[in-house]
C-alpha cells in the first residue's frame, strides 16, 4: 500500500510475504490481551477498598465485579427494605416490577465491559495488528486514562447538582439513591461501559484509519480481513439494544396500572437511539473508506506494473505481451483480481441482516409500547 505521506510499503502488495515483527519494531511482552488487563472501574473499585476485600474474602473476581455486586444488589435490597420496615411505603420494585431491570442492567454493563474489552484484545491479536504495524502500541490504549475520570466527574457533578435544586421534592430513601447511589455507583459503572464502547466505536476504526496497517486483500471472506472489526461493532451494539430494550420497559412498564410516563421519556429515548445508530454508523463509514482508499491504492501500484510488462497498454485491440513477461502478467492480472473482488464494507451479509434487525427493534418496541 502507499502511506499517507506518499512512500510505498511492500508489505501490502498481494501475495508479497508479510513483514516480521522483529523487521518492524523490537517486540513486546506478551500479548495485547495481556497488556490491559485491568478496566478503569476496577482502578476505582480498588480505591474504595473492594481489592483488599476481594482478597481478604479469597475472591477470584476483578474488583469491579465484586464493587458491582456489593453496591447495586446491596442497594437494591436496602432500600426495598427501607421503604416496607421504615417508611412504610411501598417500593418501586413492587409498584413497577419492571425496574428490577435496572439493577440487572447494570450488572450486564459491569460484565459486558470485561466481555467486550476482551473481544477488542482478541481481534487486535486475530488480526495480528501487532505484527502488520510498525507502532503496535497504538492499538493499547486508545482512551486517555484522564477521560473516564473526566466523565465520571461530569456525571456525579451533574446528578449532585439535580439532587441538590429537587431536594425537597425526595424521600428519604430518594435523597440517598440521587446524592451518594446515581453518582458514586451507577455512574461508574455506566462510563466504564462508555469508554469501552467508544474505543470500538470510535477510536479503533479512526486508528486503523490512520495507521500503516495494509488490508488483506486474499481474506476469504472478501472484506479486506476486518470481518472480526465488523463482528465486534455488531456484539457491542447488541449490549445497548439489550439497554434500550430494558429502558422502554422500565419507562412505559405494559400491564401496570396508574403507572406515570414522563412526557420526556420518549424524546429521551429517541435520541439515545439515535445516538448509537450513528456511532456505528460512523465506525462502518470509517472502515468504508479506509477499505476503499487502500484498494484504490493497490489496483492503482498493480496496473502501473502491469502496463511496464505490456507493449501498448492502451491499446485493448493492439496491445501485445512479450514472451518472457506472459507468466509475470498473468500473475499481476491475478493479483488485481483478488483486490477488485474485495468488498468495500467491513461485514458480511449476515453481519449486515443482524445489525440492521437490531437497530429497529428497540424503536419498534418503544412505539409498540407507547401505544398499547
Amino acid at each position: 500500500m502507499t502511506d499517507d505521506d506518499g512512500t510505498d510499503s511492500d508489505a501490502s502488495t498481494v501475495g508479497t510475504a508479510p513483514k516480521q515483527a522483529s523487521q518492524v519494531n523490537p517486540p513486546l511482552a506478551g500479548t495485547l490481551r495481556d497488556e490491559t488487563s485491568e478496566l478503569w472501574l476496577d482502578q476505582f473499585a480498588r480505591y474504595l477498598g473492594f481489592g483488599r476485600l476481594s482478597a481478604f474474602f479469597n475472591i477470584s473476581l476483578p474488583p469491579s465485579y465484586l464493587y458491582a455486586i456489593v453496591t447495586v444488589v446491596g442497594w437494591t435490597l436496602t432500600s426495598a427494605g427501607a421503604d416496607i420496615l421504615v417508611f412504610d411505603n411501598t417500593p418501586i420494585y413492587v409498584r413497577n416490577p419492571y425496574f428490577l431491570l435496572q439493577p440487572f442492567v447494570l450488572l450486564v454493563g459491569v460484565f459486558g465491559a470485561h466481555a467486550l474489552d476482551r473481544s477488542y484484545r482478541q481481534v487486535i491479536d486475530e488480526m495480528q495488528l501487532r505484527e502488520r504495524s510498525s507502532n503496535p502500541g497504538q492499538f493499547v490504549d486508545l482512551i486517555p486514562r484522564w477521560l473516564p475520570w473526566a466523565l465520571f466527574a461530569t456525571a456525579a457533578g451533574l446528578q449532585l447538582v439535580r439532587t441538590y435544586a429537587d431536594f425537597a421534592n425526595f424521600t428519604t430513601v430518594g435523597v440517598v439513591a440521587n446524592g451518594l447511589v446515581f453518582p458514586f455507583v451507577y455512574a461508574p459503572i455506566i462510563v466504564q461501559f462508555l469508554v469501552v464502547y467508544v474505543t470500538i466505536e470510535f477510536s479503533l476504526p479512526w486508528r486503523l484509519y490512520k495507521s500503516d496497517v495494509s488490508v488483506h486483500f486474499l481474506d476469504p471472506h472478501g472484506v479486506g480481513g476486518l470481518r472480526p472489526i465488523g463482528e465486534l461493532i455488531k456484539k457491542a451494539y447488541y449490549y445497548v439494544v439489550g439497554g434500550l430494550i430494558a429502558y422502554a420497559l422500565i419507562t412505559y412498564a405494559p400491564g401496570v396500572s396508574g403507572w406515570e410516563i414522563s412526557t420526556t421519556a420518549g424524546a429521551i429515548f429517541t435520541g439515545v437511539w439515535l445516538s448509537t445508530i450513528a456511532t456505528v454508523a460512523f465506525a462502518v463509514l470509517l472502515l468504508h473508506r479506509f477499505l476503499h482508499r487502500e484498494k484504490r491504492k493497490e489496483l492503482y501500484k498493480l496496473e502501473a506494473e502491469l502496463h511496464t510488462h505490456i507493449e501498448n497498454p492502451w491499446e485493448v485491440r493492439n496491445y501485445t505481451v512479450p514472451d518472457d513477461a506472459t507468466e509475470t502478467v498473468e500473475d499481476i492480472r491475478q493479483r488485481i483480481q483478488e483486490v477488485s473482488s474485495t468488498r468495500e464494507y467491513p461485514a458480511t451479509f449476515s453481519i449486515w441482516t443482524q445489525l440492521l434487525l437490531s437497530v429497529a427493534v428497540p424503536k419498534a418496541l418503544q412505539l409498540f409500547l407507547a401505544g398499547v
